[in-house]
């Protein structure tokens, strides 16, 4: 009624009015509903409309809801970007309980009445959290100096943890990527001077000679699939990679003697453990079992899997040649294609037995040095100080792999390795540059000589 009332006594005053002055309030009439939600709405904000003029306001019917409230809260002097609530006090930030959501609702009430208050400098349950003693401080202090002193580029660390003179103090590729915070420019050093320290634990028997039923044909053909595997279900190379060297360590560690019909489950078996440690979103076991032409089934995958985590104890984080051959390109800031000569070259490496018991760290060092050379073309591509440095291994330890590695790849493109030529047709495509093209160098050995790589790690 008493809004009614006002539209009245508005409609009064504008009947009143001089016909030249331009009525606002006619619009009124056209709009009479839409203008009691919004004086309603102005009534309750501050109680300030009451104290208005009545003829104070107007609207219009063509601007969106919104607008129009807006304007007529400007129109009584409130201004609608600055009101705010009342700042609750400390009482009330500490009792009220911090709200759910839905899916993690049936957590603890413990939890879920943590609040986080960015505007208190200790939080109550702060009380409990002890406070570094001066003893720790300077432990910590001392772990940040040597940090700070790796990163200058002071030490450098062989494989066998211990510290040597740095082939090339005045350049620090890590230095350089600090202000990136996905390159954990401040621990990679370590990480791969841990990976170097962790090589002979994964390092492979000859088992080809406990396992009658295995031969280096048999082997390479069953990378050749798995190579395969990681196509059709377009997996990191990384896990092609574990996953070749899970096969390994099964078939050296293993008790019992492997019979040949069993090797496209152990291999898919590995695969699936390697999807699951580094895939986001790994491949079924029924993916698996439709790409090896069903003939095992779930239970049997299942009963593999656990067996070869049982034989390999658990411990999947092997050192990859791969990992570090891009590591190399990184710090000699390589081009893509050169680096894709070299994952070319290594993932051919994959189907010979020998060259996969050496060290993965060297292997990878071979192949990049001779894919530094395919793509020189005419002579040995040089072993810079940066090389020396972040391999930790001199040109007199790379060349004399590089050279097998080299007849390595021209014995692959023999006769009897044509029909495993998966990894060749891969890298012939315009996607990986066309790497497989490339003219090898000029073999140094005989086309029967055996593969036969110096300094072999058992």
């Amino acid at each position: 009624m008493m809004l009614r009332s006002r539209s009245n006594n508005a409609m009064n005053i504008a009947a009143n009015q001089p016909k030249g002055m331009p009525n606002l309030l006619i619009e009124c009439n056209q709009s009479f509903q839409r203008n009691d939600v919004l004086k309603t709405l102005a009534l309750t904000t501050n109680s300030f409309i009451s104290m208005l003029p009545q003829d104070a306001f107007s609207f219009s019917p063509s601007l969106p809801l919104f607008k129009q409230t807006r304007a007529l809260f400007a129109e009584g002097g409130v201004n609608v970007h600055i009101k705010r609530t009342k700042k609750p006090t400390e009482e009330d930030t500490i009792n009220e309980p911090k709200a759910k959501r839905a899916a993690l609702s049936d957590l603890s009430n413990a939890i879920s009445n943590v609040l986080i208050d960015s505007t208190k400098k200790i939080l109550p349950f702060d009380k409990s959290v002890p406070v570094p003693t001066r003893r720790a401080s300077k432990r910590l202090s001392n772990v940040k100096e040597e940090i700070k002193k790796e990163l200058e580029g002071e030490i450098a660390v062989e494989a066998n943890g211990q510290p040597v003179e740095n082939p090339f103090p005045s350049y620090n590729y890590d230095k350089e990527q600090a202000t990136d915070l996905l390159s954990f420019s401040e621990f990679a050093f370590d990480i791969f001077c841990y990976f170097r320290s962790r090589e002979s634990e994964f390092a492979v028997g000859n088992y080809l000679k406990r396992q009658p039923q295995l031969n280096h044909d048999a082997r390479a053909t069953l990378v050749d699939w798995m190579v395969e595997i990681q196509e059709t279900f377009e997996l990191n190379h990384e896990t092609l990679y574990l996953g070749v060297k899970l096969v390994d360590i099964y078939c050296d560690k293993v008790k019992v003697v492997i019979e040949k019909d069993n090797l496209q489950l152990i291999a898919c078996a590995a695969m699936l453990v390697a999807s699951k440690f580094d895939e986001r979103s790994p491949p079924l076991i029924d993916d698996f079992i439709y790409i090896a032409g069903q003939i095992f089934s779930r239970e049997d995958m299942m009963q593999m899997e656990m067996e070869l985590l049982d034989v390999v104890d658990f411990d999947l984080g092997a050192p990859l040649s791969y990992s570090y051959v891009r590591r190399y390109a990184r710090v000699t800031k390589t081009d893509m294609a050169t680096l894709t000569l070299s994952r070319y070259i290594l993932e051919t490496s994959l189907m010979f037995f020998d060259l996969n018991r050496m060290s993965e760290s060297l292997l990878a060092s071979a192949a990049f040095m001779l894919a530094s050379s395919m793509k020189n073309s005419e002579s040995v591509a040089e072993w810079s100080p940066v090389l020396h440095k972040y391999t930790g291994y001199t040109r007199k330890d790379v060349e004399p792999v590089m050279w097998m590695v080299n007849h390595m790849m021209h014995v692959s493109r023999q006769q009897k390795f044509r029909k495993n030529n998966t990894v060749y047709s891969k890298y012939s495509h315009e996607v990986f540059f066309e790497v497989a093209l490339t003219p090898f160098l000029i073999d140094k050995f005989v086309p029967s000589a055996p593969i036969q790589v110096p300094c072999l790690k058992l």
